[in-house]
């Protein structure tokens, strides 16, 4: 599992933490509402695109590769 720092990557409003785990398409995502999600399916391109653009913003990322895809399944909580 990588753990990405929300605050070297981007300052986020929603995202406490967010780990990742290339290899089983996994994210584990942690809001600042104390939410916790395992999110499955996560595409390695998605994943590249986290790493590659660092200054884009994690909540927006989270946004629109995990919680609004309907490729990606999740879990309350970490279940990894």
């Amino acid at each position: 599992m990588l753990n990405i720092n929300t605050k070297a990557v981007s300052d986020s409003e929603a995202i406490e933490s967010l780990a990742i785990d290339e290899n089983q398409g996994v994210a584990l995502v942690e809001f600042q509402n104390g939410g916790k999600y395992t999110y499955r399916n996560v595409a390695k391109s998605a994943f590249s695109n986290l790493l590659e653009f660092t200054d884009q913003s994690i909540g927006g990322w989270v946004n629109n590769n995990l919680v609004d895809n309907k490729e990606v399944t999740f879990d309350y909580g970490y279940t990894a």
